[in-house]
């Protein structure tokens, strides 16, 4: 018997009035009881049983809040009915307090036509692109396992969730306290969204290399970033999901596939001063690493992200369609033709755009080659060596190549 599994009545349980559920694991240690590593789910009331088995009344759960509240708003959720609301909540309990199985009432499954484990994970993805605090793999490499158990003549889904260990409560919590000294550090002048956001998004792009292979997040993707300074797109999607909704600004991530490397990836989403733009920091973590300044990849519109970006379908129509875009903001200039003219003033700018260089735009109706041609060009009108990066959603670097 595993555990703090309980058979039989649960009438020696001691109970816990539902309105301090929310911090029933703190007072266990006030009725000298060691916690367990079994979390039930009733949804007939609360109580704590004596080996610390918690059983949360359906009520309890569908109120948990976040511990971590400041890092997440929720977006998801919000789209969720009460069913996926109730199953998304119980995890979160699970993860934040520590516990590694808990018991689900087998009728918050749909209607018991549905795959238990697919709408598991359904809701958990929805979960991890809300949290920073739970990592997007939670529901791969056969971390979760469930099973349907007879208890008290009701069928529950027995769920076993990752075991969380000292290691990764302490990396988490490190992580957290981290991001809270870099919101403190959030200059004066950085009145607006855009302007926090900007600042963050920087921080996070450029305090951290880029893991193309052989790295793995340990499941404390924002500790990967802010501890370690090493990543893959989940650690910088995930610290921009709890950098930004901690410096107020709405936050969420999406999953799908880079056009580019046709392997899983995360981006974000975010409201800036009323307007959602979306996100892909470990993008720009990559063209900052090449010497550019990262802001390639800042506050694109829903068709500036598909170019480089496919969504997955559970987030297709549950993501904002914006059309609202800031690239413009950071495009030096846009080139449509290869006159003289255009020439010279492209040169101009390069040899005023510093170590990091500058963004430029090539018009639709600019060929490859003539974007090669445009480039040889500047380069003889600098008089220098010219270094290129094009980025995946049609941007290009341009900067003088120093060795």
């Amino acid at each position: 018997m595993s555990k703090g599994k309980v058979i039989g009545s649960v009438a020696a349980a001691i109970l816990v009035p539902s309105a301090v559920v929310a911090a029933a694991v703190f007072i266990l240690p006030y009725f000298d009881i060691s916690a367990s590593n079994t979390l039930y789910y009733f949804g007939n009331g609360t109580s704590i049983s004596e080996d610390g088995t918690i059983s949360l009344g359906k009520e309890d759960i569908l109120g948990y809040s976040s511990k971590y509240s400041d890092t997440m708003t929720g977006y998801f959720k919000a789209q969720l009915d009460e069913n996926e609301t109730y199953i998304y909540n119980a995890v979160m309990y699970a993860s934040e307090n520590g516990y590694s199985d808990i018991f689900l009432p087998e009728d918050v499954f749909g209607d018991g036509s549905f795959d238990k484990a697919q709408e598991l994970e359904y809701v958990i993805t929805f979960l991890s692109c809300d949290s920073p605090f739970v990592a997007h793999n939670y529901t791969t490499d056969n971390i979760l396992k469930g099973n349907i158990e007879q208890f008290a003549g009701k069928s529950y889904y027995h769920i076993q969730l990752e075991t969380l260990g000292e290691e990764y409560k302490s990396r988490r919590e490190a992580a957290y306290e981290k991001a809270k000294s870099v919101i403190a550090s959030i200059p004066d002048d950085c009145d607006t969204d855009a302007e926090k956001a900007r600042y963050l998004y920087n921080y996070a792009a450029t305090n951290a290399s880029y893991q193309l292979e052989d790295y793995s997040t340990r499941n404390v993707p924002i500790a990967d970033l802010l501890i370690d300074g090493k990543a893959i797109c989940d650690g910088y999607a995930d610290t921009v999901t709890m950098l930004f909704n901690m410096a107020g600004i709405e936050t969420a991530s999406a999953n799908g596939v880079s056009n580019e490397t046709k392997s899983g990836h995360t981006i974000n989403f975010a409201k800036l001063d009323g307007e959602y733009y979306y996100f892909d920091a470990s993008a720009d973590s990559i063209v900052f690493e090449k010497g550019f300044k990262p802001a390639f990849y800042f506050g694109m519109s829903w068709e500036e992200t598909s170019d480089s970006f496919t969504f997955d379908d559970k987030f297709q129509n549950r993501c904002p369609k914006t059309e609202k875009s800031l690239l413009s903001g950071n495009i030096d200039i846009v080139i449509s033709d290869s006159s003289e003219k255009t020439i010279e003033k492209t040169a101009e700018l390069v040899k005023s755009g510093g170590d990091m260089g500058i963004i430029v735009k090539f018009e639709n109706g600019i060929s490859d080659d003539d974007r090669k041609s445009i480039t040889n060009s500047v380069a003889l009108k600098t008089g220098e060596q010219i270094g290129s990066l094009s980025a995946d959603n049609r941007l290009y670097g341009i900067k003088i190549y120093k060795e």
